[in-house]
């Protein structure tokens, strides 16, 4: 790959290695130029490198920071394909630079000489945000991938909209999805279904919730009233607490635990609990749910990608509970590659920007051109990413090929491999 397709905002240079471009992604399932990934397990591996430019021999890693000595850029012209817009400044600018360096790595591994990326800080702000779009779509843009935070998606659909230029939000929030907007964050919601559904399938009936009291807790309670109320189980019990409270919410426990029968009996009338938050809220709750009986010996404690933290293992009554998230099996390659690179683990948003820049390229090299219209975007075989299968839904949401996750005192292990395909989910 030569340097026409480097069109960084930032002018970043950021050079390759001769020999170790991989295809992460492609797509998964379909007809089309792109072969689909070749597997061995549950984890993709890389086909063969494509010719190495012209250059130094091969390196063996992506390197960062120093230009190979035989290729001069060349000076880019016309506009960029595909704007990223990240929060480069401000409060949350640390994510964001690691998310820019991802997509900088999607770019060198997946794209070929006629894509372009241009990267567009949004300083943490929906005026940013929406002044990143302006710049972008004035620029040229094709298609843009974020920005972070629901607001700032908010404030970029209505000029995005009206140019006719499709978005892929980082965001969660399934509100500010639909009519160009996608949402590519992982759904509470699809969280919930998919760990509740797998408790149905191990025979667990009777289910209880504790939730926080805000969007993302009623967005998994709603799933849980649906994905139980769909295979024939019964939800005894749920309650919600403010957020924030810590030990305080030591009453609400004791009267969840009543209601469920913990306290009278010693044995709670359910077979599973869903406890969706993670950090200190997690921390705080736990034991004190294991002190009025809902144990782990009795109960199977269930959650979210929020627990996808190794060290809530140090937490006894959360210790062999299940959540869904994306198969660190999977996701593994990925990871090493970026710290080969950065020298650091990505944090977990990154390989968000990774595959969304992905997305863009592997549909900016079709046989009839870029192929971003929304019949393109939302095909139903879906394609296969680092964090796994995911597809974008024709109302703005997406749907993921997760994985059933178990928390263990020694890490996270695997309880139910991620799926190879969306056929299961769609039959």
């Amino acid at each position: 790959m030569d340097f026409s397709s480097l069109r960084l905002a930032s002018h970043r240079r950021v050079t390759v290695g001769a020999g170790v471009l991989f295809l992460a992604l492609s797509l998964a399932g379909c007809g089309g130029s792109v072969p689909p990934p070749q597997t061995a397990g549950p984890a993709p591996t890389a086909p063969a490198a494509p010719a190495a430019p012209a250059g130094p021999p091969p390196s063996g890693s992506l390197e960062l920071g120093r230009s190979l000595p035989a290729i001069t850029p060349p000076v880019p012209v016309g506009p960029p394909n595909v704007a990223l817009l990240v929060p480069l400044t401000g409060r949350a600018s640390a994510v964001g630079l690691a998310m820019r360096d991802a997509a900088e790595l999607a770019l060198f591994e997946i794209a070929d000489d006629a894509f372009a990326l241009s990267i567009h800080d949004t300083g943490s702000t929906p005026a940013g945000a929406a002044a990143a779009a302006e710049k972008a779509i004035a620029g040229g843009a094709r298609m843009i991938i974020g920005p972070l935070f629901s607001t700032g998606v908010s404030a970029i659909a209505p000029m995005a909209r009206a140019a006719g230029v499709p978005v892929v939000a980082f965001s969660n929030d399934r509100s500010v999805a639909g009519d160009g907007v996608w949402v590519f964050g992982l759904l509470p919601a699809q969280q919930v279904e998919r760990v509740v559904l797998y408790a149905r399938a191990r025979g667990l009936q009777r289910f209880g919730a504790l939730v926080p009291a805000n969007p993302f807790g009623s967005a998994a309670l709603q799933a849980l009233n649906s994905a139980v109320a769909r295979t024939g189980g019964t939800v005894v019990a749920t309650d919600s607490y403010p957020a924030g409270r810590g030990t305080d919410n030591g009453s609400l426990v004791t009267s969840f635990a009543r209601r469920v029968g913990a306290s009278a009996t010693g044995t709670p009338s359910i077979d599973a609990v869903l406890v969706p938050d993670g950090g200190a809220e997690i921390r705080n709750l736990a034991p004190l749910m294991a002190y009025h009986d809902i144990d782990n010996s009795k109960v199977r404690y269930l959650g979210s990608t929020l627990w996808n933290d190794p060290e809530l293992g140090r937490e006894p009554t959360l210790v062999g509970g299940w959540f869904a998230g994306p198969s660190p099996q999977i996701r593994r390659p990925f990871e090493q590659r970026y710290r080969s690179v950065f020298g650091n683990p990505p944090p977990g948003l990154a390989s968000l920007a990774y595959d969304a820049v992905s997305l863009a390229a592997v549909m900016g090299r079709q046989p009839g051109g870029p192929a971003y219209d929304r019949e393109s975007l939302t095909q139903v075989s879906g394609f296969a990413g680092v964090d796994g299968l995911f597809r974008l839904m024709p109302d703005g949401t997406n749907q993921r090929g997760l994985a059933v996750l178990r928390l263990t005192a020694r890490g996270i292990e695997i309880e139910d491999p991620a799926p190879s395909s969306f056929e299961a989910l769609l039959n």
